[in-house]
Order: structure tokens, then C-alpha cells, then sequence
């Protein structure tokens, strides 16, 4: 339209404000859009103008038709297990039910240096944060194979990463059943979809040919025909992460020189490959080109994917705070139950920040819903740690669901023989042979309590099992053995799994920290027995211990403060924390969850002199656990993070205490305005104890200037204020000035930086 009107002086205008466009984070789909222009140049008119809804051969219209019927049904519902009443599931819809996830572009690869569910929780938080602010661009399940232009773009190679239980699946199972019911993707007249657990099956060579019948058999007659237009065809594989083989792919500046790679074996349909070669082949376009291909795996198994030519990376980051409230309410029919239940998670940021990711969601809300649905267990205390939740969990499952044949205490101990060996060696599928292993006979999968924390899968050859989310099989291998493990043994075993560098045992040691409490193994001891009490003993020793070692290790003393609370144990955090006098986190990011855990350690302190928490990535969230604890901290660095206005009001709330101890504070480069001085400044007139106070590099302005000099005038304690970099004008900047020298005679020592 501005072209058109051949105006040269609105052309120019038009072209600089794509170019201003791409330098503000506020407009990331006009940035894309232009880098899409860019790269793709003369090609993109075709692009766009393919049609995406050809019409499928006349053929294929029937078995077309059938085969997209038959996965809608497939994909129709969400069977979940039921810890309450005599079913043993429940079973959604999922158009009703299905949560919208957030996802983001990635390129990240981690490795296992610490738990993947508490790295990505620290992560999570921020990101999603950076998402409100639209700094991260999200991606809907509908876009991952679409351009900036609204159009869908073929052959394209996705992969889509998330720890485990943050819902990869349950996306998978939404794309499969949105494209059969042609809402989404009409340019694939055909999808198929394979879980990388059923390919480990596969230990001799086979074909792409004979994947695809062993799970369409329908197709058979037609899968030639099909074949022949591959860029009508999505291939989805799930969960990377659970199989067994590497997929090595070689260097992009060596695929053209070097003709002799594994994967030139899979040119056709029916060559007989190893599944990796398969794989392998398919994402270099050497079997089916021009097909399109999704995987979807844990960050950790990112890795062997590097060198595969991927258009688009994605990591899913599960539930926003709206997103959290509206699975609370798709649970339960009754909304104001939903609202109660929502409302006490709320007030427990350990499990609030745990709702991000929907497995956790789920655990919550089944353990709660009993609770806030019977009038016979209202008075019954809800959880407070993660291990009084899976304890909660895991007592229910029992008392609702094990057979009468079954002994609880054996089942609960060689289940959790079994849990704990897959924490060790990695393993999250098991076989027949894992149960008979342990003693237990798959048969016992046919009712009772295996069928509520095992899924069971009739994969290609075989049948495997995994438990229904990683953390409850933690959970059982941290009970099997705190029950069953000697006590000298088990001193051997926390000091063996604490020094594993993969972080591996992380979520597992918190859990063993959380059963040497009464109140989360009492309501276990009539399925389990007695609680060994020198276990307890050797828990609480090796926690002072890890304490001690830790000080001057950031992530270990976090991990350390963790099992703490876990443990629940007011005379032992009393015992470590008491005589603690400096806590410094200093450049490790900082979720909520994070803070609220340090409020609780630091509220045994008597007195802290130093607290530095020094871009942390803290906000407001974080500051509404700390507000209860900074009045006992003499010198409190919280600069370069991002507390904003509603952050300060949080900490104006201990500096009015009556015993606030504070004298040094450092809130520079915090994201303040004008919109937090009145607060701030009364609450330091209202204290006595600061000396020295820096809010340098903010946002206030000549606004602020009257209600700053109140502050100096009034806090008669303040000798240093720092007010440099940050926006007031010469007139604002002269008045502070002149305000100094004005008080040199009576207050010396006073300086105000500007």
C-alpha cells in the first residue's frame, strides 16, 4: 500500500521502521518475519502460495479417511490414575481437559550437572517472566510446522525438549489428534507416530517399511502410494531421551565429502537399517526427502541431535501462572472446590512453583481433592513438602487400590529395589525381566497398586513398563531404601550418591532428607511398619554434615537448605543455621521456590550481617518470602535484580519491623520509579538502623526529588545515599545537590551522589 502510492519520503519512513523494528525485543514476530524475508529472498513468494491443502489423490481419499478416524479415536481421551474411590482411572476428554502449554524457541543443550527437574524449575521462572515481557517468542502446537506468514511450510525438521512430566507426550497426543480432526496441518495427508520405548525393541535391522506396519497394518495395501508424495508426510518420534542406542550424526562440513556415512545405507523404503541409521537418515533427507520429521526429548538427551540439521528447536516450559489456575479448575467439576484447593497451593510456594510442570500439577491435585471433598478428612493436614505430597500419594494409592492378596510393605520395598536401580543406571523403561528380577510378577500389573504408578505399553515386541512420573520413582527408591538399608550401609550410600557429579540423585536425596520426619513417615507406618529410628539419626547427621562442607559451595549449600526443609526438623535447622552470620548466593539465579526455601533456613538465624543476593534473577514473588527474615540482616545486597516497584514493597514491609537490624542496602540497578518512593522513604523514616543506602541506576525522576529529600532530611541515621544514573534532570540533580551542602553543618559525614 505504501509503495503504491510512489512516495519516496513514506517508502524511506516505512524501511526505517522495519529497521527499528529489529532492534526492539517488543516486536519479536516483525523480527522474524524480516529475518524470514532475508533469508529465504525470491523463494519465499512460491512458499507462500503452496498450497497446503491439495487434494489427496482419489485413491487415498478412503484409506485417508480411515487412517486419520482411527488415530482421532486413538487420541481421543486422557487416562489418568485415580488415587481416590474404587476406579482406577480417570478419563478426560482431552479437547476439555488439554491445558495450553507454554513453549519457547530454544537452542539450549544441558548437561546433567545438577537434577534436570530442579535446574529447569530455577529456569523456569525467569523464562516464563521473559515471556510476559515479550523478550522470549512463545510457539502454539498448531505453528511448529508454519512461517512467519501464517502459511504451512513442508519439510521441516522439529525438535521439542522438556523435562520429564512437563507434558511432550500429552503435546504429541494433542498434535496427532487436532490434524486428524483436519483443524490443523492439512498439508500432511498423512501422519504417523512411534515412541522411541517401543523402537528399542528392534535389535536386529528392519525398515521404515516395516515400523510402519507393525503399528498401521491398515496401510499395507497402500503405503506405496502413500510414499510416493513424501512431502505430504509427518513422522513424530517420542521421547528420545528412552532410547537405548546413540544417533551419531557426522559433521556438516564433512556429509558432502565423505559419501561413506552409515545412513547412506536407508535410501528406500524397504532397506533394512539399524533404527538409528533410520533416524539418521530421515533428518538428512537420504530416506523420504521433502518428508517432515518431529522429535521430542529431555534437554539431557540433546545432545546426540547437535549435528542434525534441526529448522526449529523448542523447549516447552510447561504452565504459566493463568495456565496452573485453569488445570485446578478443569480438575474437579466443583468450583469452588477447585478455588480451595487452588488457593491453599498458593500459600505453599514449594508446591505452587511445582505446579509449572503438569505431572506435578496432577500429583497435587489428586492428593488434595480428597482432602477438600470429604468432610471426614478436613481436619487431616495437607502436605507442606514434597515428600509428605508423594507419601500422601503413595498411602492413598494403597489404601484405595492394593489388592487384599497383596502385602504392602513387600510390594512398596521390591518396587522400590526397582526404582532405585533405574535412578542409578538411568533407567526409566522396564521389562519382564526387570520385574522378575525384583520378584515381582507382571501379572500383579493387572490390578492393584503397580497399575496406579506404573504405565504399562504393549510396545512392537514386548511389553514395558515406567513409572507414571520420574519423581515417583524416586520416591520409591528413596523408601526402599530408608527402610531397608542397614544404617552403617546407608551413611555409605548418602555419602556415595551426594558426591555423583550428573546430579542424578538430587530429587532422590531430598526425598530420603524428607522420610527422617514423623509427620510425613506417620501416615506410611500402617502399609510399612516402623520407622527404623537409627536411619533417622544417620539422615540427620549426614544433613549437618553436607551443611558443613557446603559453605562455600553455592549450588550444594541450596541443595543442603533444601534437605533441611524437607526434613522438617526445627531443632537441626536451629543447630546449622543458628549461628550462620553471612549467606551468599551472589550470581545463581534464584527461583521462588528458592527464596521461599532460604526464608525458612534464615528464620533460625539470630543474626545475619551479611546477606549478598546479588543478581539473582529475583522479583517480587521471591521478596514475599524474604520479607520475613531481612530484618534480621545487617548488610542486605540485593542489586541487579529485578524487584520492581511491588519487590520494594514487600522489603518496606521488614524495614517497619520494630527489631529491623538493617544498616547497609544495596538496591541499585533494581527496576525501581517513582512508584516506590513514597513507600520506601517512609519505611526508612521509619527505621533508624540504615547508614548506607545505593539506588543507583534507576528509573526515578524529578518526581521523586521532594519525597527524597524528606528522606535524607528525616533519617537522621543515613550518611551515604547513591542516586547516580538514573533520570532526573539538571534542576533535579542541582537540588539534591544543593540540599547536601546545606546539611554539611549539622550532618558531616553526609553525602548524596548524583
Amino acid at each position: 500500500m505504501v509503495l503504491s502510492k510512489e512516495d519516496a519520503k513514506a517508502a524511506r519512513a516505512m524501511w526505517q521502521s522495519f529497521t527499528d523494528f529489529r532492534e526492539n525485543n517488543a516486536f519479536l514476530k516483525v523480527k522474524k518475519i524480516l529475518q524470514e524475508i532475508e533469508d529465504k529472498g525470491d523463494s519465499l513468494h512460491k512458499e507462500i502460495n503452496w498450497a497446503p491443502d491439495e487434494v489427496i489423490h482419489d485413491c487415498l481419499v478412503a484409506i485417508h479417511r480411515q487412517h486419520q478416524e482411527i488415530l482421532r479415536k486413538r487420541n481421543a481421551t486422557l487416562a489418568l490414575t485415580s488415587i481416590h474411590g474404587c476406579k482406577l482411572e480417570k478419563t478426560f476428554p482431552l479437547d476439555k481437559h488439554f491445558t495450553e502449554l507454554l513453549i519457547i524457541p530454544s537452542l539450549r543443550y544441558q548437561e546433567q550437572v545438577q537434577h534436570e527437574l530442579l535446574a529447569r524449575g530455577r529456569e523456569h521462572a525467569e523464562w516464563r517472566k521473559q515471556v510476559l515481557r515479550r523478550s522470549l517468542e512463545k510457539v502454539r502446537h498448531h505453528e511448529i510446522f508454519g512461517s512467519s506468514f501464517g502459511k504451512c511450510t513442508h519439510c521441516l525438521y522439529a525438535v521439542i525438549s522438556g523435562v520429564a512430566g512437563i507434558g511432550k507426550t500429552t503435546l504429541v497426543q494433542k498434535i496427532v489428534h487436532d490434524w486428524a480432526e483436519r483443524k490443523i496441518y492439512g498439508q500432511f495427508h498423512f501422519l504417523f507416530q512411534f515412541k522411541f520405548r517401543e523402537l528399542n525393541n528392534y535389535q536386529e535391522r528392519t525398515s521404515l517399511k516395516q515400523i510402519i506396519l507393525h503399528s498401521y497394518p491398515y496401510l499395507e495395501k497402500d503405503l506405496k502410494k502413500i510414499m510416493e508424495n513424501p512431502n505430504r508426510i509427518l513422522l513424530i518420534f517420542d521421547g528420545l531421551d528412552e532410547f537405548q542406542e546413540p544417533i551419531i550424526f557426522p559433521d556438516i562440513q564433512t556429509k558432502s565429502s565423505n559419501s561413506e556415512t552409515k545412513g547412506t545405507s536407508c535410501l528406500y523404503l524397504e532397506s533394512w537399517c539399524s533404527i538409528p541409521d533410520i533416524i539418521r537418515a530421515l533428518f538428512q533427507g537420504q530416506l523420504l526427502l521433502g518428508c517432515s520429521v518431529l522429535v521430542t526429548t529431555r534437554p539431557t538427551a540433546l545432545e546426540s541431535l547437535q549435528k542434525a540439521p534441526v529448522h526449529l528447536y523448542a523447549e516447552i516450559l510447561g504452565f504459566s501462572e493463568a495456565q496452573i489456575k485453569d488445570y485446578f479448575l478443569k480438575f474437579n467439576s466443583d468450583t469452588k472446590v477447585s478455588l480451595e484447593m487452588l488457593a491453599y497451593v498458593e500459600d505453599n510456594a514449594i508446591l505452587y512453583t511445582m505446579c509449572y510442570n503438569p505431572s506435578y500439577c496432577w500429583v497435587i491435585c489428586s492428593s488434595l481433592e480428597a482432602t477438600f471433598t470429604s468432610p471426614r478428612l478436613r481436619d487431616w493436614s495437607p502436605p507442606k513438602t514434597i515428600t509428605q505430597l508423594y507419601a500422601n500419594y503413595i498411602h492413598n494409592i494403597l489404601k484405595n487400590h492394593a489388592r487384599e492378596a497383596e502385602e504392602p510393605r513387600e510390594l512398596l520395598l521390591k518396587t522400590g529395589d526397582m526404582a532405585y536401580m533405574g535412578v542409578a543406571e538411568r533407567v526409566i523403561v522396564f521389562s519382564d525381566y526387570h520385574f522378575h528380577r525384583y520378584g515381582l510378577q507382571p501379572s500383579n500389573f493387572l490390578s492393584g497398586f503397580l497399575m496406579q504408578i506404573l504405565q504399562k505399553e504393549n510396545s512392537l515386541k514386548d511389553v514395558v513398563y515406567s513409572f507414571f512420573h520420574l519423581t515417583v520413582q524416586e520416591f520409591l527408591a528413596a523408601l526402599a531404601k530408608f527402610f531397608q538399608t542397614p544404617s552403617p550401609k546407608l551413611s555409605q550410600l548418602l555419602d556415595e550418591t551426594s558426591t555423583t557429579k550428573d546430579g542424578r540423585y538430587e530429587i532422590f536425596l531430598q526425598f530420603i532428607a524428607g522420610l527422617s520426619c514423623p509427620a510425613t513417615t506417620g501416615q506410611l507406618k500402617d502399609l510399612i511398619g516402623e520407622v527404623p529410628q537409627e536411619n533417622v539419626y544417620k539422615v540427620v547427621d549426614w544433613i549437618k554434615q553436607r551443611f558443613e562442607s557446603a559453605q562455600r559451595h553455592k549450588i550444594q549449600l541450596l541443595n543442603t537448605l533444601y534437605y533441611l526443609f524437607e526434613a522438617q526438623n526445627k531443632a537441626l535447622v536451629q543447630e546449622t543455621m543458628g549461628q550462620v552470620r553471612q549467606v551468599d548466593f551472589s550470581f545463581q539465579i534464584m527461583s521462588p521456590v528458592d527464596c521461599y526455601v532460604l526464608a525458612v533456613a534464615l528464620g533460625h538465624c539470630q543474626q545475619l550481617q551479611n546477606l549478598h543476593l546479588f543478581n539473582c534473577s529475583i522479583e517480587s514473588w521471591g521478596m514475599k518470602s524474604l520479607k520475613n527474615v531481612l530484618h534480621k540482616c545487617v548488610n542486605v545486597r540485593l542489586a541487579q535484580n529485578r524487584l520492581g516497584d511491588q519487590g520494594v514493597k514487600f522489603l518496606c514491609e521488614a524495614l517497619r519491623k520494630p527489631d529491623c537490624q538493617m544498616q547497609t542496602l544495596e538496591l541499585w540497578m533494581a527496576n525501581l520509579t517513582d512508584g516506590c518512593v513514597e513507600d520506601l522513604c517512609s519505611a526508612l523514616c521509619t527505621n533508624v538502623s540504615v547508614t548506607d543506602l545505593n539506588l543507583k541506576d534507576n528509573a526515578f525522576t524529578d518526581r521523586s526529588v521532594p519525597t527524597l529529600l524528606q528522606l535524607v532530611e528525616k533519617c537522621s541515621s543515613l550518611r551515604t545515599i547513591n542516586l547516580c544514573n538514573n533520570l532526573f534532570n539538571e534542576s533535579g540533580r542541582q537540588k539534591l545537590e544543593v540540599f547536601e551542602g546545606k546539611m554539611k553543618h549539622t550532618r558531616p559525614e553526609l553525602k548524596i551522589k548524583v
